[in-house]
């Protein structure tokens, strides 16, 4: 780096830092304002019910489509539009007022609002919504909405009053495919599909894409004069999934036809052991997480399991939730697997890019002497991955997976790997944290303990095997397996 490049750099760093803090009061206030808007539409809501509670049957809707047409006319808005925010904010003041005074205070934003309030939608008493919003409220202050998501919806699985299975059922009979016409000629295809099917098919369509991107690269080095520019990932996925469904083959975007023949999705699906001995599963402790961090339900876990080439054991600290090892069934790269569970996706703050699409990047590179070790390594996309070699921001591991990152201006921000955060109730006992098994033993009378009691007297993840040696815990043991389809 040359001298004038570090001076521009120190101004340029000097300079952010100064504006950060008012930025960060930007935030704080407009989340302020936000939350006060949300409890004056409640207001107006609250308003056109008992507007309601006077009117004729026959007129019920009237007082709320009058209320949101004069707010709309007001804004100079669509009245449906706002008829919709009334009841997003009846259902926000009304049963997530922690969260509100959250986005008040600006600990939060808007979208973690709305991520939590759509998690708790199948959470029907108001005892057990409570307990899931205080549950997810401290890890949504430390994190992206993005990232929040996955694990507000397996937080939410502990309360809800139907199994995963029930609900996945019920999901799966709205399967469809709809078409929008969009502007200049185009259109959008929209698949709802059972979530490892939708995974699995966007994953043979990524494969496939590479492959034409590859073929074509090669192409191009001979005879460059004569062929197309070259297309884009999102293009090829979307030409070759129009050639797969109205032809059947990829032949028409794919050169090697005998190589994308053999072009299989794949999906990792992590699965208690438990659940792959069978029996219904209500405990969501013991639900499969697939593709995209989604609950599955049992049935299809159990399927992809028997389709499985191999699986992986893998052992995580029931109170921390960390990696402890993986062993597997059959021999492939250890490291990897460990790091892909560990890790889940891209390690740099609020980043949820998947580990199938980033790069394994030594914390201390390996030319300054770092080791190729789990406590060494860490998964980055390639837009982090290049941030973090090529600009001031710096990262080092503190033990147990987590890695600090630095700021150009000197801020410090920790990531904790994303399997801690799914599999971590409270060590301090708190009982909201606590396992499901300890939890309702504490809510005598509660509508869920009456659905299903429970009898049994250890956490259903203990495993069989030897507890891990220097740990007084016996650790958890999921299975991770690649299914392809």
């Amino acid at each position: 780096m040359t001298d004038q490049q570090r001076d521009a750099e120190q101004r340029a760093t000097a300079r952010l830092a100064a504006l950060l803090p008012r930025l960060e009061r930007t935030r704080r206030e407009i989340a302020r304002l936000q939350a006060l808007e949300v409890r004056q539409l409640a207001e107006a809501e609250a308003i056109a019910a008992e507007w309601t509670d006077a009117a004729a049957p026959s007129d019920a809707d009237l007082p709320h489509r009058a209320v949101a047409a004069e707010i709309g006319a007001a804004w100079r808005v669509s009245d449906r539009t706002v008829q919709r925010r009334l009841g997003e904010a009846r259902t926000i003041a009304g049963d997530y007022p922690a969260t509100l005074d959250a986005l008040a205070q600006g600990r939060i934003a808007l979208a973690h609002v709305r991520v939590i309030v759509d998690a708790g939608l199948p959470i029907t008493h108001p005892e057990l919504r409570h307990e899931f919003e205080n549950a997810v409220l401290d890890y949504a202050e430390s994190t992206s909405a993005s990232r929040l998501a996955p694990v507000a919806r397996r937080r939410a699985e502990r309360f809800c009053d139907e199994t995963v299975c029930a609900r996945h059922a019920r999901a799966r009979a709205d399967r469809s495919v709809r078409v929008t016409p969009l502007d200049d000629g185009m259109a959008e295809l929209v698949a709802v599909l059972p979530s490892m099917l939708a995974f699995g098919v966007h994953d043979r369509l990524t494969r496939l894409a590479h492959a034409q991107s590859e073929t074509e690269a090669a192409a191009r080095a001979e005879d460059a004069a004569t062929l197309p520019a070259p297309r884009a990932v999102d293009q090829l996925r979307a030409d070759i999934l129009a050639d797969l469904l109205l032809t059947a083959d990829p032949a028409a975007h794919i050169d090697r036809v005998t190589d994308a023949a053999t072009i299989r999705a794949h999906v990792q699906v992590t699965v208690p052991v438990l659940t792959l001995m069978g029996g219904e599963v209500d405990d969501p402790f013991e639900c499969a997480v697939g593709a995209g961090l989604v609950p599955i339900d049992a049935p299809t876990a159990r399927a992809l399991a028997a389709e499985a080439p191999g699986w992986d054991r893998i052992l995580t600290h029931p109170l921390t939730g960390t990696v402890l090892g993986v062993d597997r069934y059959r021999p492939s790269d250890q490291m990897r697997r460990h790091l892909a569970v560990r890790d889940r996706h891209c390690r740099f703050p609020g980043c949820r890019i998947p580990v199938s699409a980033c790069d394994i990047d030594h914390t201390l590179d390996h030319q300054f002497g770092g080791e190729t070790r789990a406590d060494n390594l860490a998964h980055l996309c390639r837009r982090h991955h290049t941030l973090k070699h090529h600009s001031p921001w710096t990262v080092v591991q503190r033990g147990d997976g987590v890695l600090e990152w630095t700021s150009p201006t000197g801020r410090a921000y920790r990531d904790a790997p994303a399997s801690r955060v799914f599999f971590a109730p409270d060590v301090d006992g708190d009982p909201v944290d606590r396992p499901l098994w300890d939890v309702e033993s504490q809510r005598a009378g509660s509508p869920r303990t009456e659905r299903r009691p429970h009898t049994r007297t250890v956490p259903p993840w203990v495993t069989l095997s030897d507890p891990v040696v220097g740990d007084t815990v016996t650790a958890e043991s999921v299975m991770v397996g690649t299914a392809t389809a």
